[in-house]
């Protein structure tokens, strides 16, 4: 925990050092603000709250795209739609009348996933790859440019405060036991990222851009090459002589004048009002979600994370297959000179952009407790000496969590589980079940006393291989798609699985082999992308013999608040932040908002135990 790590980067000429724990406890504990202050002259200024969002959540009204921005072009400004009704769905379970007057709530929490804050100015951005790939009607992979980039930490905050003003479930009543992340908190795995996600949580000051002065970056109006700078959408209006960006041109994207300077002033966030939990996602676990650690590509992320030159183009006549060929064929010298070789521009260099590692990534939870806590935020002592990312957790009384981490080590943004998490995940629910199946079907009984048990991770069951022949991991997972549902339909305690990583809304159900009944997959959308959104989660007792558990959708911003001109706020940013999104150039909206089936559902599941009572707890 005390062993010293060498950051690199010219601050003045000089190396920095700073021990595990001393970075993270200078940008975080306590020291956030600090930072921040002396990063930008002052302890702020900070931007106004603004106007507040909307109605409390999708079931009373949503966000649609309204009228256009310019009859020229396709961007439309937000408006309000009607609201998104509750779907009963009845795949696993048949409902009874009069349950709405009969149920108990048991459990209600927020869920949150894919935050994927980011300092959108590091140079291990590798933004000059962008000009390379095609400007096209499709929607690209997070690695590549976002016009909404700079205003993570904004949605993030509004999301928090949106939750804390629902409150409670919509259904129940009940107040929200806890909120739940399940992973990629932090977009480029840089360390300011990740404190500025645990300061918008804890409700401290909070800003990724920590290098200091003006934003320096690929949306300014440095110099750039043509086929670069056409890639990226620039805020601010462009100076005279100069054509629009192919966002403005092509599309009808605005300027929003000091932008820039806007967006990169610290946060003073408001603070999950209830205990938070948080997960390790492919984002948190590897650079750009992807990259091997041993690669090339992790090694250029790396090097140009903490350093104070931003490439700006490939050599003359070199291709990007080419590119990578030769960095993976170099060693560091050869490295050197390849970089130096391609047109770049010098920005101020900050160490805190280094990428953080498993461990830094737990203490730093440990380090930060809040005010509301808990320590770690679920992380464990064991955690923390076995280097490992899951973890059980009290959600309520009867009810227990299973936070799971199933990135892949080594170099895959799908979904992975090693054969001693698998282990571990079985002896977990043995310890949480009377009743289980073995994978043959032979029942099995024991003494344990019965919790409802909900199963948290990053990835759905989607994003494992379809079989473990087919793993794009370069080693065997152990458990393939088929296999991860069938061990967890072998405990009827298991109710629900809740994930994030597709970035879209969807909701499967999984009937078990063994018994009459099954559990309930829900995958809610990511901050970063259309829809921007966030999900409440009640477990009801229907006292028939069912539980149900109602997911409703929450927004995070009043779609009326953009602003292009003018004063902006915290919700005005957010809110914008939402509409640059929703126009992204072909993207089908549908795919990601989901079906009226995967939004405000109510899922019934045979209740697995205490139906002689009619009561779990």
């Amino acid at each position: 925990m005390g062993d010293r790590l060498s950051a690199g980067g010219s601050h003045g000429g000089e190396r920095t050092d700073f021990s595990r724990r001393t970075l993270l406890r200078l940008s975080v504990a306590g020291a956030s603000a600090v930072t921040l202050a002396s990063l930008d002259g002052s302890r702020g200024p900070y931007l106004g709250l603004g106007r507040a969002a909307g109605p409390s959540t999708t079931l009373d009204e949503t966000i649609i795209l309204g009228d256009l921005r310019s009859p020229r072009h396709v961007y439309r400004r937000l408006t309000t739609g009607a609201g998104r009704a509750m779907v009963t769905r009845e795949d696993l379970a048949t409902g009874m009348a009069g349950r709405r007057k009969r149920r108990q709530g048991l459990l209600s929490f927020g869920h949150l996933t894919d935050l994927h804050v980011v300092d959108a100015s590091s140079p291990g951005r590798t933004a000059f790859l962008w000009q390379y790939y095609e400007f096209e009607n499709g929607f690209p992979a997070s690695g590549r440019f976002r016009p909404q980039d700079l205003l993570t930490v904004h949605v993030l905050d509004a999301m928090v405060r949106k939750m804390n003003t629902v409150g409670r479930g919509p259904l129940s009543g009940r107040p929200l036991d806890l909120v739940v992340s399940t992973g990629d908190n932090a977009d480029g795995r840089g360390t300011n990222e990740w404190l500025a996600v645990i300061n918008v949580m804890n409700g401290r000051p909070a800003s990724a851009h920590v290098a200091g002065g003006e934003y320096q970056g690929p949306q300014d109006h440095a110099w750039a090459p043509e086929a670069l700078r056409t890639t990226v959408w620039h805020p601010d209006p462009e100076p005279e002589g100069t054509t629009p960006d192919d966002w403005k041109r092509s599309y009808g994207y605005p300027d929003v004048p000091g932008l820039l300077a806007t967006a990169i002033q610290p946060v003073l966030a408001a603070g999950s009002s209830v205990p938070w939990y948080t997960g390790f996602g492919n984002h948190d676990e590897l650079d750009h979600g992807s990259a091997a650690p041993t690669s090339a590509h992790s090694r250029l992320v790396d090097r140009l994370s903490v350093g104070d030159s931003m490439p700006l183009a490939l050599p003359a006549g070199m291709s990007p297959q080419r590119f990578w060929k030769e960095l993976n064929d170099s060693g560091p010298v050869a490295t050197d000179q390849l970089l130096a070789s391609m047109p770049a521009r010098k920005v101020r260099a900050c160490a805190q952009r280094r990428a953080f590692t498993k461990s830094e990534f737990i203490s730093a939870l440990f380090d930060n407790p809040g005010p509301h806590g808990p320590a770690g935020h679920g992380f464990t002592a064991e955690n923390v000496a076995n280097d490992t990312t899951y973890y059980t957790f009290a959600m309520a009384k009867g009810v227990t969590g299973i936070m799971l981490d199933t990135t892949d080590p080594y170099g895959s943004a799908g979904g992975y589980m090693d054969r001693s998490q698998i282990d571990w995940l079985s002896k977990q629910l043995d310890g949480l079940s009377s009743r289980s199946y073995s994978s043959r079907g032979k029942k099995r009984s024991s003494d344990t006393e019965d919790q409802l048990v909900i199963i948290f991770s990053h990835h759905p069951s989607v994003s494992f291989p379809g079989s473990i022949e087919s793993s794009s991991s370069s080693h065997d997972s152990n458990i393939d798609r088929t296999g991860i549902i069938d061990l967890l339909s072998e405990y009827p305690n298991v109710i629900l699985w809740v994930n994030g990583h597709q970035h879209r809304n969807k909701v499967w159900p999984h009937a078990s082999k063994h018994y009459d009944g099954g559990f309930w997959e829900v995958n809610t959308a990511a901050h970063i992308d259309y829809p921007q959104q966030s999900r409440t989660i009640e477990v009801l007792d229907n006292k028939d013999g069912t539980l149900s558990i109602v997911a409703t959708l929450l927004d995070h911003s009043d779609p009326t608040s953009v602003a292009y001109d003018g004063p902006r706020s915290l919700s005005s940013l957010a809110a914008l932040s939402l509409e640059l999104a929703m126009n992204r150039p072909g993207l089908d909206l549908e795919s990601k908002v989901g079906q009226a089936t995967d939004q405000n559902v109510e899922l019934l599941v045979k209740k697995p135990f205490g139906t002689n009572d009619q009561s779990i707890i």
